[in-house]
């Protein structure tokens, strides 16, 4: 009996142990920093989201968690967000929205995110602006 609470108590503490390293390694952990790491792919906004439209599957693979840059014109600006031709959802962090106006071209650098089905966009988040064509 003795052997049999022992066994349990070794068990409990292994897995306590497992369970603090992970939580640490989730939320301690280093994170991508976007703005740093290099581009993968350069495309423009119509190309991007004609590819998703085409076979979301494939330009799923292709373009995930992908760091991009994407030219478009501008066609909406919020708080934290931009679209690029109404088809393209960029989020940056928030307090680095850049100054940026209307119907200007820009090449934005961020992670594609994927294809919102819903709003018919493609998604970018952790943007930062490369370029702004006025």
């Amino acid at each position: 009996m003795k052997r049999k609470k022992l066994i349990i108590l070794a068990i409990l503490i292994v897995a306590l142990i497992s369970a603090a390293f992970v939580y640490n390694y989730v939320f301690n952990g280093e994170h991508r920093n976007i703005a740093e790491e290099e581009v993968s792919i350069q495309i423009a906004a119509e190309e991007i989201f004609a590819e998703f439209q085409a076979d979301e599957t494939i330009a799923t693979s292709k373009y995930l968690d992908k760091v991009v840059a994407i030219t478009g014109e501008i066609s909406l600006v919020e708080t934290s967000a931009l679209s690029l031709n109404d088809i393209i959802q960029v989020s940056f962090i928030e307090g680095t929205m850049p100054d940026v106006k209307l119907k200007n071209t820009v090449t934005v650098k961020g992670r594609c995110v994927g294809y919102d089905e819903l709003l018919e966009m493609v998604k970018i988040d952790q943007a930062s602006v490369i370029t702004n064509i006025n």
